[in-house]
C-alpha cells in the first residue's frame, strides 16, 4: 500500500520513486495515485510539511532546539494578541515564526460560524517572519532576526544580541503584528 500523507488543508499525497539522471533515485509526493507507489520510507528520510500545507520527503535532521524550548515561543506567541494565525516550524538548530494574516471579516467571531474559521485556517497563506538561531547548544544562546521585505533586501536582519531564549522571545515576539515590529534592526 502506497505511502500516503494528508496536509494540513485535507489534501492526500503520496509517496512515490523516481530517478535522477544519472540514476539515483529520487523521492517525490503526488495528489495523483497514479504509477509504482513507495509502502516504505526509505532509511534515513522522514515526511516534511512545509507551513504552507506542501509536502516532501527530505533527509532527517539532527534537531537541536528542545520540545521545551519549541513550547516556550508557542506561549509567548498565545499572549501576543495581535497574531492569532502563526505556525512554528524547526529547522536543525532554527526556530521559525510564520504568521498568516486573514480578513478581520472573515476570522471575527461569529461571522461566519466557528467550523468555517477552522476551515479557512487550513487555506491561510503563511510568510516566514521572525527566527531564533542557536549560537551555543552548550549554553543555549539564541540570537533572534527578522524578516525584512524592504524590496532591496528581502532577507533576515539581526535584531538584538544574542541571549536566552526566553529573554529573547519575551522581548520581541511582542513586537510581531505590531509596527515595532519593522523598527527592530534598523528601522527600514
Amino acid at each position: 500500500m502506497t505511502i500516503e500523507h494528508t496536509n494540513r488543508q485535507g489534501k492526500a499525497y503520496y509517496l512515490f520513486q523516481g530517478l535522477t539522471k544519472t540514476g539515483k533515485p529520487k523521492y517525490f509526493f503526488s495528489t495523483k495515485k497514479e504509477g509504482f507507489g513507495l509502502d516504505i520510507i526509505p532509511g534515513g528520510f522522514e515526511i516534511y510539511e512545509n507551513p504552507n500545507g506542501q509536502v516532501f520527503l527530505r533527509k532527517k535532521e539532527l534537531q537541536l532546539i528542545t520540545p521545551e524550548e519549541k513550547k516556550m515561543v508557542v506561549s509567548a506567541l498565545r499572549k501576543n494578541k495581535c497574531v492569532k494565525n502563526y505556525i512554528v516550524d524547526l529547522k536543525k538548530k532554527t526556530l521559525i515564526i510564520y504568521t498568516a494574516e486573514a480578513s478581520e471579516l472573515l476570522m471575527s467571531e461569529g461571522l461566519p460560524s466557528i467550523n468555517m474559521q477552522q476551515h479557512l485556517h487550513k487555506y491561510l497563506n503563511y510568510s516566514a517572519e521572525m527566527r531564533f538561531n542557536l549560537i551555543n547548544k552548550d549554553e543555549r544562546v539564541f540570537y533572534a532576526e527578522r524578516f525584512c521585505y524592504h524590496g532591496s533586501i528581502d532577507d533576515w536582519i539581526t535584531i538584538g544580541n544574542p541571549g536566552k531564549l526566553n529573554e529573547l522571545a519575551d522581548e520581541f515576539i511582542p513586537c510581531l503584528g505590531n509596527d515595532s515590529f519593522y523598527e527592530l534592526g534598523g528601522g527600514f
